[in-house]
């Protein structure tokens, strides 16, 4: 794997061994920084399920100010502490939680931390955990106004249309994995024109698309 694009633009960083990460290839995390290419620059990004650190690193080499990445696996933690260290990034507002998601999610609201951008992206082999989380995140109390919550699954994985105060607006597939997009319900409301069937019926008006 390589950082695409910014300050460390092709450096080559590690990747965990063993299955119980799975990187992010390289077409997907491009495809989802041209999303948020205007978002980035001095965002706060949270990175949960973290693996290899790329999302996280991506977001840094890209100018987001405060980075968090969270991932329990120690040998995985390592690789990210590495990799920050081989990009030249020991200087930027980052950190690196090695803990369960949901006791990072606790802590971070304890914190009162906030972020423009939180991405997930559970490990496939767990199918349980993809609801929890996002109910876990439902009160939106991590989000920054206007901010939003992507999670990656495969692409037979249905996720709700709302969890809590979060709402999806969009999914977008490439190859076999789908990214679904959610805001706060009350920044999806700004969104809607007056007499969008949404209004009425409450039915998911959520683009989709696939690459």
């Amino acid at each position: 794997m390589r950082i695409i694009s910014g300050d460390a633009r092709g450096k080559i960083i590690d990747a965990p061994k063993g299955l119980d990460t799975r990187p992010v290839t390289d077409k997907i995390r491009q495809a989802l920084f041209n999303v948020w290419q205007f978002q980035i620059p001095g965002s706060s990004f949270l990175d949960l399920f973290s693996g290899s650190g790329s999302m996280g690193l991506e977001a840094i080499s890209r100018h987001a100010k405060h980075v968090v990445m969270v991932e329990k696996g120690k040998e995985a933690a390592k690789v990210i502490r590495s990799n920050l260290k081989a990009c030249h990034f020991e200087g930027r507002d980052a950190n690196v939680m090695e803990q369960d998601v949901f006791d990072a999610i606790r802590q971070l609201k304890r914190n009162k931390e906030t972020f423009d951008l939180i991405y997930l992206d559970p490990p496939y082999t767990v199918d349980e955990i993809f609801h929890p989380v996002m109910e876990a995140l439902g009160d939106a109390t991590l989000l920054k106004p206007d901010g939003e919550v992507v999670i990656r699954t495969r692409k037979e994985k249905k996720m709700n249309d709302r969890y809590g105060d979060l709402v999806k607006y969009r999914e977008k597939t490439w190859g076999i994995s789908t990214a679904h997009f959610y805001r706060k319900a009350e920044d999806q409301a700004k969104e809607t024109p007056q007499g969008n069937p949404e209004d009425a019926s409450g039915e998911n008006t959520a683009e989709k698309t696939s690459a």
